[in-house]
């Protein structure tokens, strides 16, 4: 069997490989990929199964470490994990202030629990009821989420892993005003699991799952709010329609494919749907600032998780097999 005569199953590994190696410099990346190419070749001319062949490299990501480790490249992976990490916790932080200016200046003091709530009339703020004093306290999960930062590297895994948990215990213990630090709470672990799943490698699988997941949330709103306005319920002009309905789904959709600059969009549009619920608190304050929260969290992930260079590439290269077949033709 020629190398240009490949199964399917071994071109998608051999781009997985091409992919897993996007860091490297493309002529050692392309030497790597022909020769795993050859030695897949060579197996199946051997007799072993297209199951057995690939089994005995390992995964693409063990490839390319191993290649890494023997030519002495630069780890993109750890790189990135750490890249990843830091841009989520910075984006967390920045919604812990956010959350806190909105709990304290926002958020009614009828919220607070029965007993401090009889202090004073209905209607004021926590600020205007209880003072900075009070209102700083508000900025006591921003300061966790802060926390890694001011710690050695090989620490802070844990110290992230600890701040997810007490917030998370913290939103229960807090009641309503909990909920409106759930966002956070998201991101946070969102900053753990992620550069986590970045740095181990995850398999072809459960990132297009991933993609898939994250496009059934971003586009559910759109969904609901057209099938509002068929039935009746809500009526949409065409603004309104761009915003509500086309919006959502044109993201959705972009999530699904996995392209970054859809990510991108949806992290600006989660912050700036947070941003009006609190210009124009209204009945569905709570509802808006929860669904921007969660597009926040969906698109910072997918933001960090996806490489450019990575789509840059495999866009720009064609696989391993018709380049060498478009070279033989045109020799």
């Amino acid at each position: 069997m020629t190398n240009d005569a490949l199964p399917e199953a071994a071109e998608a590994y051999l781009r997985d490989l091409d992919v897993e190696l996007s860091d490297a410099p493309p002529d050692t990346a392309r030497e790597i990929v022909e020769d795993v190419r050859a030695h897949i070749a060579d197996a199946l001319d051997s007799g072993r199964t297209m199951d057995q062949a690939l089994a005995g490299l390992g995964s693409p990501q063990a490839v390319a470490g191993q290649a890494r480790d023997e030519l002495s490249l630069p780890d993109g992976a750890l790189d990135h994990a750490a890249h990843a990490s830091r841009s989520l916790r910075v984006v967390a932080v920045a919604l812990g202030v956010l959350t806190a200016v909105c709990v304290s200046f926002l958020l009614r003091s009828t919220a607070l629990a029965p007993d401090l709530a009889e202090a004073g009339p209905d209607g004021q703020s926590i600020m205007q009821r209880y003072g900075p004093g009070l209102a700083m306290l508000t900025l006591l999960p921003a300061l966790i989420a802060a926390v890694p930062f001011a710690l050695p590297a090989r620490a802070r895994g844990v110290a992230g892993v600890v701040g997810a948990v007490v917030l998370t215990a913290l939103t229960f213990v807090w009641g309503e005003i909990g909920l409106y630090y759930f966002p956070l709470v998201l991101l946070l672990w969102a900053a753990t699991i992620v550069p986590s799943a970045v740095r181990r490698g995850i398999g072809r699988v459960a990132v297009r799952s991933w993609h898939v997941a994250a496009a059934v949330f971003v586009a559910l709103p759109g969904l609901l709010a057209a099938s509002s306005a068929v039935t009746g319920k809500v009526g949409l002009n065409w603004v309104g329609v761009a915003l509500f309905v086309v919006g959502p789904l044109v993201l959705g959709a972009l999530c699904a494919c996995g392209i970054r600059a859809g990510y991108a969009v949806t992290t600006l549009a989660g912050a700036l749907v947070m941003i009006v619920a609190m210009v124009e608190p209204g009945f569905l304050f709570a509802a808006l600032w929860l669904l921007g929260g969660l597009y926040l969290m969906i698109g910072a992930s997918g933001f960090v998780s996806v490489r450019p260079e990575t789509r840059d590439r495999v866009e720009r290269r064609p696989p391993a097999a018709s380049r060498r077949t478009t070279s033989s033709s045109g020799g």
